[in-house]
């Protein structure tokens, strides 16, 4: 080092002198420095998404991905090979494919190849100055794993967007329906996975997801729409921010606490209103690692030990939620692989629907009297 501090001190004058220059245009001069501190330096708008409205949370994805990215010129990425079903296609056309000859473009067409395109997403972060995202089916991130993995050991910011994730995929049947996926992401130790219930919770975890700059995260999304719920979104902010909240609530200590991610989040709801004859609270519970992290007085307000049935309802394997439904809750899920049938008759044959979820309720609350 000290033979060649001389040299060391020309670069940087050099690199100094051609920063000022660049300052001069005040829009490199906020790309530069935004990608320098590799912190969100500002805040940033999201789409209106309007309560009542059905949306599958990829196209929520999507529209909060083309609303930010000019403010975020550090966020690059794509798709592997899934543009339209990711809804990344947009990002896509309007900042063009990174090339040799293209070296401003911020759309990486990572192929039909998760593996390499989670292992590239890690070599981008560490380099630092870029936020890199990368959208696949979810049943596609056992690909993945390796460099999951690798990321939360090494506590980078990579953002993977991960759509299509349950049996409601339909037709496609079992090789393209996720079971085990989502739990298999939560065991993975400092990582972050989101599962929204609507567009507003989705933007709200996407925010988490860019403002996190020492944890991976994945975002867990629907293809099929799902009701948008009440509430603005920096109350939405507010909530998904603790991991867990009360969505829909009773007067008094309730009968029957139902935790829900996702799109059975709107199947909770639905239920609750039909057993207007119980005191019943509808959890929302899009990310697991933020929940835990909160302290213990609010865990067990939100989810009371004692006096009430806990029940959850999650279109994925049932393994895990014992944690927070305790050894006599009702977990509500699918131990199984999926079939291929339109999504409506798998809800029906796999139980997720309104009856079929109030009869095993009425079922479990039998066994306890």
């Amino acid at each position: 080092f000290r033979t060649r501090f001389n040299d060391l001190i020309a670069l940087e004058n050099e690199w100094s002198d051609t920063y000022k220059k660049f300052s001069k245009n005040s829009e490199l001069k906020n790309i530069i420095a935004s990608t320098i501190s590799e912190k969100i330096i500002s805040e940033f708008d999201t789409p209106d998404f309007s309560a009542g409205e059905v949306l599958a949370t990829r196209k929520a994805f999507g529209a909060v991905l083309d609303s930010i990215a000019d403010d975020l010129p550090q966020l690059v990425g794509g798709s592997a090979d899934l543009e339209p079903s990711n809804y990344t296609g947009n990002f896509a056309e309007k900042f063009g494919d990174f090339t040799k000859i293209n070296q401003s473009g911020r759309n990486i067409p990572f192929g039909v190849r998760e593996f390499p395109m989670a292992a590239m997403m890690n070599g981008m972060a560490l380099h630092g100055g870029l936020i890199p995202f990368g959208g696949t089916f979810l049943v596609f991130a056992d690909y993945e794993r390796p460099a999951l993995r690798l990321a939360a050991i090494q506590k980078i910011r990579v953002i993977h967007e991960l759509t299509h994730d349950s049996f409601y995929v339909g037709e496609d049947g079992p090789t393209h329906q996720p079971v085990e996926q989502i739990m298999s992401l939560r065991a993975i130790p400092d990582f972050c996975v989101y599962r929204p219930a609507d567009a507003k919770e989705t933007a709200s975890c996407m925010k988490l997801a860019l403002k996190n700059d020492s944890m991976p995260s994945a975002l867990i999304l629907t293809r099929q729409g799902v009701p948008i719920i009440e509430g603005s979104q920096n109350q939405v902010d507010d909530n998904v921010n603790k991991g867990a909240y009360t969505l829909l609530d009773c007067s008094g200590s309730p009968e029957i606490v139902i935790l829900a991610s996702g799109s059975e989040v709107s199947l909770a709801i639905e239920v609750a209103n039909k057993l207007n004859d119980k005191k019943i609270r509808v959890v929302s519970m899009p990310c697991w690692e933020l929940f835990d992290m909160q302290p213990n007085e609010y865990k067990e307000k939100l989810i009371p030990k004692r006096g009430s049935l806990k029940v959850s309802i999650e279109a994925g394997v049932t393994q895990g939620w014992e944690k927070y439904i305790g050894r006599y809750g009702l977990s509500i899920g699918i131990n199984h692989f999926g079939s291929s049938a339109p999504a409506a008759d798998l809800a029906e044959k796999f139980g997720f629907t309104c009856d079929k979820v109030i009869e095993k309720i009425n079922e479990s609350l039998g066994s306890l009297l």
